[in-house]
């Protein structure tokens, strides 16, 4: 079993890479690079947290600007709520990391400022929650609890999972734990039936996606390749739970062969 805690986890990207890099862990693992629209959320949601009297607010988001207002809501004894926007906070996409301002010396709009300008090259916990995940993922893990959180690695996953402990380790005080198994008649049923509820979820949203697609066909012929890909991905998850924990999901192969048929003719559709 695997789960970890993270504390003091912001890390900046060169810090992160390095971290990772020396832990022997694949870079496609990592999660994407912090950019001037995504720092800019992540400062306003930061900042508006425990505001009283002050509200942020999404204002404009097209291909030429991020921008939000900061906004006083004063309430009466009457039950009725009045808004003025007091700042206009402006991220210029096409200007590498440009952020502007109407009031620059407002109280909110600096605090946005420094947690911006922090950001552009600070991953958040949260980065590095997704990026534990998605390695876990990888790693064919299962999931053990409902909502995350502590999941089963296959064994033949060990030494990178090892790897990821290392790395863990060297983020702030943060810490992966690592619990074996061991091998009984109750472990492989316990285990088996959570890996085949996993495939079975995974199945399902798969199926629910391509029928989507039947109906109305994704623009670009790359997000059906994927989709193929997927399906490959699928299928050697399902061959290694069955040759550790002997789980088999019913009908999994001709479900994915069925799924399989549907894209190729969509991409087929495309191409003529």
């Amino acid at each position: 079993m695997v789960w970890w805690t993270l504390e003091d986890a912001r890390i900046g990207r060169a810090r992160l890479e390095e971290v990772w890099t020396a832990a022997g862990l694949s870079p496609a693992l990592l999660p994407e690079p912090p950019t001037p629209e995504k720092a800019l959320r992540a400062a306003v949601r930061e900042a508006a947290v425990g505001q009283q009297g002050h509200l942020i607010r999404l204002g404009k988001d097209d291909e030429h600007e991020l921008v939000f207002a900061v906004v006083e809501e004063q309430r009466d004894g009457a039950g009725n709520v009045n808004h003025r926007q007091e700042a206009r906070i402006a991220l210029r996409k096409q200007v590498a990391a440009s952020l502007g301002s109407d009031a620059p010396d407002h109280d909110l709009v600096r605090a946005v400022r420094e947690r911006y300008e922090r950001l552009l090259t600070t991953h958040t916990p949260d980065d590095v929650r997704r990026a534990l995940v998605k390695t876990l993922a990888a790693c064919a893990a299962v999931t053990l609890r409902e909502h995350g959180g502590v999941y089963w690695v296959p064994a033949p996953f060990a030494e990178t999972l090892r790897r990821l402990q290392i790395a863990v380790a060297g983020i702030g005080a943060s810490r992966l734990d690592v619990v074996p198994i061991h091998a009984s008649p109750e472990a492989s049923q316990a285990l088996g039936a959570a890996a085949r509820s996993a495939l079975e979820n995974d199945l399902a949203v798969l199926t629910a996606e391509i029928d989507a697609f039947l109906h109305e066909p994704p623009d670009r012929a790359a997000t059906l390749t994927r989709r193929l890909a997927t399906f490959d991905e699928l299928r050697a998850k399902a061959d290694l739970y069955h040759s550790v924990l002997q789980v088999q999901v019913s009908d999994l192969d001709a479900r994915l062969d069925e799924l399989t048929r549907h894209v190729e003719g969509l991409l087929q559709a495309k191409a003529s």
